[in-house]
């Protein structure tokens, strides 16, 4: 036990690990006094999410939890706040439904003012593949464009708290996204496959670093493809007003969306061969991770020292990770926001509904439109 402890220590403060082996999320926080800042995690009632919102409480942040039911996003508040004294609450949040994150967002503004230092968007879901209300792909609704539109709607916010982080949840099914709906390999090389349309629940062949396996057609790597794309775009137009943004994959965790994987299942075998870390001198991983070793990369994400826009991964004891583009480039991110903008409603989407948001303030709006001195990503949680 002294000898993995020594290892683990050795290997984050000597060799800039951040999270090896069974590291925590506690872990990575330890020595962080986040007292004074607030923060949106998204599916905070369980798993990751919970995770994430539990230890960011105990260091002192007011976590806020948008969750779809908010009966248990309520509970979830409650027991977290019992457990760290720290003040949390839930408020609702139908990622599924555009008209749903535009109602968060007013009532985060009412409740909590203008100012946020800290966006997780964790929540999302594997299937089912069918339409949403907004005539969307639910699992790309859900997992991406939701997400998008309510980080443009706390955009101001987070300007205002600068400097201050987004923190997209992805994952390393982004890798095989064109395989998993059952497109070749480069299939982003172009816009026609976006939005994805629903996909019928017939078996894919998946060609993954360590093996074939088949699995059900689904968008959920494609959503969290977008998602680290959005992250990438964010960076670069938020670099002038200290907003920083980043995008992540948890590995193979148990969370609500994985509790019901058979373990012993191809899939999962293929898997974890994957989330061994190719270093043998560091700590074993977990496969899977629980979900506080999990959360250890969105806690790097949210408080590390991080460059702003790239990709991290908790199998890689939480470094900076290279993203599989399907054909798809940088260059091509820019166009990607702005469609975004417009599936999302308008391509004026921010200046109207955050002045809506509140009710007319137009220097809220101005601060959103108006580029601002940024600080120092050290900085983040020191002040």
């Amino acid at each position: 036990m002294l000898r993995l402890l020594l290892t683990a220590s050795f290997a984050r403060g000597l060799l800039g690990w951040p999270c090896p082996g069974n590291t925590t999320a506690d872990d990575v926080l330890a020595g962080f006094n986040l007292t004074g800042k607030l923060a949106v995690v998204t599916g905070g009632d369980s798993g990751l999410g919970y995770a994430t919102a539990l230890t960011l409480a105990k260091h002192g942040a007011k976590v806020v939890i948008g969750n779809h039911n908010i009966t248990r996003g309520e509970l979830a508040a409650q027991n977290i706040s019992k457990a760290t004294g720290a003040s949390v609450d839930a408020l609702p949040l139908n990622l599924g439904s555009l008209q749903s994150v535009r109602s968060f967002a007013r009532s985060f503004y009412q409740k909590y003012g203008e100012t946020l230092n800290l966006l997780v968007n964790d929540a999302g879901i594997g299937a089912p593949s069918i339409l949403s209300q907004d005539g969307f792909e639910l699992v790309f609704q859900v997992d991406y464009l939701g997400p998008f539109l309510l980080t443009e709607l706390l955009l101001p916010a987070l300007r205002r708290g600068r400097p201050s982080r987004v923190v997209n949840v992805a994952s390393g099914a982004s890798e095989n996204a064109c395989e998993a709906i059952g497109l070749p390999r480069d299939c982003f090389h172009d816009f026609s496959h976006l939005p994805p349309p629903v996909v019928s629940n017939k078996p894919v062949t998946i060609h993954s670093r360590s093996g074939t396996y088949q699995q059900n057609a689904s968008n959920y790597g494609v959503a969290k493809f977008l998602q680290i794309q959005h992250a990438a775009e964010l960076a670069r137009r938020e670099s002038s007003n200290g907003v920083e943004a980043s995008s992540l994959t948890p590995g193979f965790a148990l969370t609500s969306l994985t509790e019901k994987v058979d373990i012993h299942s191809p899939f999962v075998k293929a898997v974890c061969q994957q989330q061994v870390h190719p270093l043998p001198d560091l700590p074993a991983n977990s496969c899977p991770f629980s979900a506080d070793e999990g959360a250890a990369v969105i806690a790097h994400c949210a408080v590390g020292n991080i460059r702003s826009g790239a990709y991290y991964s908790r199998t890689f004891a939480c470094a900076e990770h290279p993203v599989t583009m399907h054909g798809f480039t940088e260059s091509m991110q820019a166009e990607l926001y702005e469609k975004s903008l417009a599936w999302a409603g308008e391509t004026q989407l921010v200046a109207k509904d955050v002045q809506y948001v509140y009710g007319g303030l137009g220097e809220i709006s101005a601060c959103h439109l108006v580029a601002g001195s940024g600080a120092s990503s050290t900085d983040l949680f020191y002040s």
